[in-house]
């Protein structure tokens, strides 16, 4: 602002001079040497803010990983406060470039943890804050608070959890087929059908596994077929596609794909996909 000013002002007094001296030739003279003052202003003062830029960062880089790690958390956290606490995915980076530099840093984990808590994310929150409560002297008012977020986090997700227990259940019936004749180089090949929760966690909900030799065929996906707990329930939405690879469940180069379904599961759903090679 005071960079500005200046140059706000020496303009006008060498406007008024060539007035005052010379009339209007005066005046474009005056308007040139101007423009010439305002934009050597304004290089130097971003060739200074850039140099300042790049010794910060120097500075920055110089310190160990887990000071780089304290620094990026603290810059992270005043511009989440200074946004009420709504996170951007600038800042979500921050916070997450700070554990890269420091699994243990405490703000990091600490404000992910709320972040994930405020959207509904309560799983991640209790890990997050698990993680900072082990770095947190016993008894401490802080670890108190963190402890009683996490019991508040536990009681949403079991809440949650029992709710979606209660829904009725749902099966997925999925038409499977080839969009060409299975070639010899995948006559061994494995089949994987997953259907995962929309805005979920990238693990599968239910999955099914079959010989490629065994296509065409028609299956249904339910809560047998379940991995870790999960369940097919009706207003679940869910992203239903089938695999075809050499590899394990993980996939391998030179896969062929489905193009996915999004369903969201009522009594009955039908998904029908065909498996086709990879476009070169």
């Amino acid at each position: 602002m005071i960079w500005m000013a200046l140059i706000a002002l020496v303009f006008l007094l060498l406007l008024w001079w060539g007035l005052r001296h010379y009339g209007r030739q005066g005046a474009l003279i005056a308007g040139m040497v101007g423009t010439l003052v305002v934009g050597g202003a304004a290089y130097l003062y971003w060739a200074l803010g850039a140099y300042e830029m790049a010794e910060s960062t120097a500075a920055l880089n110089a310190l160990p990983e887990r000071e780089q790690a304290y620094v990026v958390a603290q810059a992270a956290q005043d511009e989440f406060l200074a946004r009420n606490r709504e996170p951007t995915q600038d800042v979500i980076n921050l916070f997450q470039l700070a554990l890269e530099l420091d699994p243990n840093q405490v703000t990091a984990l600490g404000s992910l943890g709320i972040i994930a808590f405020e959207s509904q994310d309560y799983g991640q929150a209790i890990t997050l804050w698990s993680r900072m409560l082990g770095q947190l002297p016993q008894e401490s008012e802080q670890a108190n608070a963190i402890s009683m977020g996490i019991a508040r986090a536990t009681q949403r997700l079991e809440e949650r959890e029992a709710a979606k227990a209660a829904l009725p259940a749902a099966e997925i019936t999925v038409e499977l087929s080839l969009s060409s004749g299975l070639p010899a180089s995948m006559e061994d090949a494995t089949v994987f059908v997953f259907a995962r929760e929309v805005g979920g966690a990238p693990r599968p909900v239910a999955a099914r596994r079959i010989a490629a030799t065994e296509l065409p065929l028609t299956l249904t996906l339910s809560s047998a077929d379940a991995l870790m707990g999960g369940r097919l329930y009706q207003g679940l939405q869910v992203e239903v596609q089938a695999r075809m690879t050499v590899g394990d469940a993980s996939g391998t180069t030179g896969d062929w794909f489905s193009e996915s379904r999004i369903l969201t599961l009522a009594a009955e759903n039908a998904a029908d996909l065909m498996i086709s090679p990879p476009t070169l």
